[in-house]
């Protein structure tokens, strides 16, 4: 018996594959398989929502929900499933989906009736990945969409069949297409523009821009312009398509690709909005009465090389005032009332990313259409966190020009993305082989750079490829580097010239750090340029030589700046130059000009210590070296090369660690001052043999060095060398035993430096000397039982590096703050202070400092309580600094809070292992300054264990009491008093030691606030 019909108010969701039918005919077997994961996803993505599939329909299906909401859920969720699959032979599917809220009958478990057949017909009207909405469902949504998503009004339809049109609505979300054709719909004109060849990725921005532009009744000219390749067809197609309903008399494609005249424009024109071919006066005339009173859009594509028809537009423009024109050009037509859109490459990665995932890469634009593309070719590709760089690198390379990018994922059927890369090295030569229905100029990046080369005049080509020697530059140095090429570029201004090939696409203009205008070449485009430049051996030279003395002098002239108060201009001067500067150092370098180089190396040395750019200068002084060898030996090289050997030293130190290679360039500079009659008295190799001798836990003879320096200082009346030798003399002899006498001698030293203009030396690398003057400051004055000004020190070592924006410097300040913080106990600080240097560390490519952040990392999370959490990163941030064989002289101190976090674990024997290691370093019987601060620890994994009283933990609570009494170290007295006054003691013993501590914490004027004096009161009123 038939059920009785019920009539219900549900949520509608229709959904069909697009194209489905020629696929089942191309692809029976694959289509089978592809169409039961479809299934399955559709019917999981429905349930998932709280909806019910009623039924399918050919390849689509209907479902039903109890709320507009719960059907949006459910289409978001298919349509993302749907993307990232990978699919058969018979390549991605595209369903388009529509959704409509209303009462149905129901019966026999099935719907009919008008909100049904209306839901139909929403979902026919869209096309492959678009989600539609009905206005009653876009209502009924109201705010509660996806994260991200929103609506977009494609105005009101006609609907076949049905008598009412509808507004209509679609769905927007940032990880799926969002640009699609018209609208199927009764009166829609989807043959007006070309049917696009495969899916639109990326330029919501661009494309909303565009959009926004051509709705302005003010903007009745807008030129998208753009180097080939860039993707300005697709970009002016899909905005077209996007505002098709604005102009009542639609959009018309007009493709100038095989015209050469302004007359075969006009034909072009007339025969797109459907007039016959006439002579040519006439034309015009009856193509400004078909167009005047009309409301239409016309594309003019590939408009550059017709320029000369751009008085054609004008009369049309002044003519037609309902008509709209979007040209597509890689160069401008000049006309008034003519709006301008430099279209820019796809979005692209982070190039200081060191290690992005694929989730991370697919924000990315470029990154996105390769996926796409790749896919296309070889559809078991996926994005994996393993080849993540790769790609990246791969779109970085090609600038984010699609058709690059297009051009490359061509042969990934033939190598991985991998060797894909390291193939891209020349890129001309590889993006070859296109798609055959590209144009025959887009079919290779070589022949779209070389169709607009061609329509450049012979003066503009020998601008074109003189830019070529520069990494981007300013005006002056193009005008400076022409102007010296004795006359062969006679005939132009460098200044229009620039201004031409700007207007043709093929320069860019960018504003720099400072504001500056500058002019870059896309790397492609560069590339070829550089080729063409080649192909002209004589020009080629003179061009090199000119470039590369422009820039030496321009260092040259920034040396007196960087010594003074003018150094921060200087180096961001010299950043903006910084590639051009290598070009011209690697100029002189092959050059073997010794002269040369000496006027650009200290201004390069200067930039990239500023910058952390420690590769960069271990090949600036491998390349000094290397020309030095090549001079007569004598006093003056021996010097030089001292220096550099100790300089190389010290950078590789910072990028690898203490490792053999760190040894011998030390020891090849020792050899070199043992073999000469006097040890050069240079202050770069004293500084250096300073760092040496404390990397190695030499302190006396670290601070011998540092008293030479005090001398050498004293001698030359500088007083910025001086807080070297002070930081060295301070530093050594307060660490080994004298607390105070170090204390008051960095103290002394900060007042100095802070009363005059601190200038960086020669060859500097590392630290600036005065963060770590502040943070051994903050140390001592801890130990000495002035914590706030202990934090006070501490501070102001960050404040400085952040004004210094030196990365070593900055990573120098922030551990040790952290580490200050993990003395006061202040665990949640010190994860803030890990986590800052962990992320200076990679965007630096500082590995010793991430082993270490890391390591500070762990340290905080034990502190907060999760042990294991803690334990896991300290090991691994230790085992890390271990693989880069770093010194003796850190290692007590990783060691001792390693062990604290064992003793807070109860995992005694092991931290009694780290805490022994650490001892033995130090020498138990030895005066440095942390030594009372092992013992504690000692004594507090020993308190957790069962051990003979002799061995106990009062034993070391002792040791540490009465050594830090003897440097005079009253924190950690303090520390140690307030764990033997817990011991269990006979009530003398008890009296004794919180007389002890009574008197001790009475000396302290400052700090209260700290968990350690806190500690101290609670014992002392119990």
């Amino acid at each position: 018996m038939q059920q009785q019909e019920v009539t219900r108010t549900l949520a509608f969701l229709f959904t069909d594959i697009e194209g489905s039918t020629t696929l089942w005919e191309r692809f029976p077997l694959a289509m089978k398989g592809s169409l039961e994961r479809h299934d399955a996803m559709l019917r999981t993505a429905v349930e998932s929502a709280a909806g019910e599939v009623v039924k399918t329909t050919g390849d689509g299906l209907m479902a039903v929900f109890a709320t507009a909401r719960d059907g949006i859920r459910a289409c978001v969720a298919a349509q993302l499933a749907l993307a990232h699959e990978v699919w058969s032979e018979a390549g991605p599917l595209r369903v388009r989906m529509g959704l409509h809220v209303g009462e149905a009958a129901a019966s026999d478990g099935d719907y009919h009736g008008p909100t049904v057949n209306r839901a139909a017909r929403i979902m026919a009207a869209g096309h492959g990945g678009q989600i539609l909405l009905s206005a009653v469902a876009a209502a009924l949504v109201g705010d509660a969409l996806p994260d991200g998503a929103t609506l977009r009004g494609l105005g009101e339809h006609r609907l076949k069949g049905l008598e009412r049109p509808e507004q209509i609505f679609q769905l927007v979300d940032g990880r799926l297409p969002a640009g699609f054709p018209p609208l199927l719909t009764v009166g829609g004109q989807r043959d007006d523009l070309p049917v696009e060849p495969a899916g639109f990725v990326g330029r919501e921005a661009e494309l909303a821009q565009i959009e926004a532009r051509l709705r302005e009744d003010g903007v009745r000219l807008l030129t998208l312009l753009g180097p080939g390749g860039i993707g300005k067809t697709r970009l002016a197609l899909r905005a077209a398509a996007n505002v098709r309903d604005v102009f009542d008399d639609g959009v018309r494609f007009v493709n100038l690709e095989a015209t050469r005249s302004a007359a075969a424009v006009l034909v072009a024109i007339a025969r797109a909005v459907g007039l016959t071919d006439t002579d040519e006066g006439s034309q015009l005339d009856e193509l400004v009465s078909r167009l005047r009173g009309r409301r239409c859009l016309i594309i003019l594509d590939n408009f550059e090389q017709v320029t000369v028809a751009a008085s054609t537009v004008s009369r049309l423009l002044d003519d037609c005032p309902g008509t709209k024109w979007l040209v597509t050009s890689r160069e401008a037509l000049h006309l008034r009332g003519e709006h301008r859109f430099p279209v820019p490459p796809l979005t692209l990665p982070d190039s200081a990313a060191r290690r992005p995932s694929a989730g991370q890469l697919l924000r990315s634009e470029a990154i996105r259409l390769f996926v796409e593309r790749a896919q296309a070719i070889q559809p078991a590709f996926e994005l994996t966190d393993d080849n993540a760089p790769a790609v990246a690198q791969i779109c970085l390379r090609l600038d984010g020009l699609p058709l690059a990018i297009e051009l490359a994922t061509a042969r990934i059927g033939l190598f991985s993305a991998e060797a894909l890369r390291e193939r891209l090295e020349t890129r001309l030569t590889l993006l070859r082989g296109g798609a055959r229905d590209l144009p025959a100029r887009q079919q290779t990046l070589r022949s779209t750079i070389e169709w607009s080369y061609q329509l450049l005049e012979p003066r503009e080509q020998r601008l074109f490829e003189l830019l070529s020697a520069f990494a981007g530059t300013g005006i002056e140095a193009v005008e400076m580097v022409a102007g010296s090429l004795n006359g062969q570029l006679a005939g132009i201004d460098p200044i229009e010239g620039l201004t031409s090939l700007v207007d043709k696409s093929l320069v860019r203009p960018a504003v720099s750090g400072d504001d500056a205008r500058r002019f870059v070449m896309l790397e492609t485009i560069r590339e070829y340029a550089g080729e063409r430049l080649g192909a002209l051996p004589d020009f080629r030279e003179a061009v090199r030589r000119a470039h590369a003395t422009y820039f030496a002098d321009l260092a040259q002239r920034q040396i007196d700046q960087l010594r003074g108060p003018g150094r921060t201009a200087a180096l961001t001067a010299m950043a903006a130059e910084a590639e051009n500067l290598r070009l011209c150092w690697r100029y002189w370098v092959g050059a073997r000009d010794l002269d040369r180089l000496n006027h650009i190396v200290d201004g390069l040395w200067a930039l990239y210590d500023s910058r952390g750019w420690y590769r960069a200068t271990i090949e600036l002084s491998s390349d000094l070296l290397e020309v030095l060898a090549s001079t007569p030996t004598g006093a003056e090289r021996t010097a030089t090369e001292v220096t550099l050997r100790m300089s190389q030293a010290r950078a590789l130190m910072a990028m690898e660690g203490y490792t053999p290679a760190v040894e011998a360039e030390y020891t090849r500079a020792l050899e070199l001052i043992k073999d000469s009659d006097d040890r050069p008295q240079l202050f770069p190799v004293l500084r250096s043999l300073g760092s040496f001798y404390n990397f190695r836990a030499e302190f006396e003879r670290a601070a011998e060095i540092g008293r030479e320096i005090q001398v050498l200082a004293e001698r030359q009346n500088d007083p910025s060398m001086r807080v070297d030798g002070d930081l060295l003399v301070g530093v050594n002899v307060g660490f080994v035993g004298d607390l105070r006498g170090g204390s008051e001698l960095l103290d002394a030293t900060i007042e100095s430096f802070e009363a005059h203009a601190y200038q960086a030396s020669r060859f500097r690398l590392g630290s600036d000397p005065r963060v770590p003057c502040l943070t051994s400051s903050a140390f001592f004055h801890w130990l000495l039982g002035f914590p706030d000004q202990a934090l006070e020190r501490a501070d102001r070592a960050v404040q400085l590096a952040v004004v210094l924006q030196h990365p070593t410097s900055h990573a120098y300040a922030i551990f040790h703050s952290g580490f200050l913080h993990l003395w006061r106990r202040e665990p949640a600080i010190v994860r803030s202070r890990a986590l800052a240097l962990i992320e200076i560390a990679d965007d630096h490519d500082l590995p010793i400092w991430s082993a270490i952040g890391t390591f500070l990392l762990g340290a905080a999370s034990a502190g907060l309580g999760n042990v294991e959490e803690g334990l896991s990163a300290l090991r691994h941030g230790i085992a890390r600094y271990q693989d880069m064989k770093t010194p003796p002289v850190f290692w007590p101190m990783l060691h001792h809070v390693l062990a604290e976090a064992y003793a807070r674990a109860g995992r005694t024997d092991e931290g009694l292992a780290s805490i022994d290691q650490a001892i033995a370093m130090l020498g138990e019987d030895s005066r440095a300054a942390l030594i009372p601060e092992m013992f504690l620890v000692k004594g507090d994994l020993l308190s957790g264990c069962d051990r003979p009283a002799a061995d106990g933990p009062a034993i070391w609570y002792r040791r540490a009491l009465e050594r830090a009494a003897a440097l005079d170290a009253r924190m950690s007295q303090l520390r140690a008093s307030i764990r033997l006054c817990r011991m269990p003691w006979d009530p003398d013993t008890t009296r004794n030691c919180r007389a002890e501590l009574e008197t001790l914490y009475a000396t302290f004027t400052e700090g209260f606030t700290t968990v350690d004096l806190a500690e101290a009161r609670e014992q002392l009123a119990t």
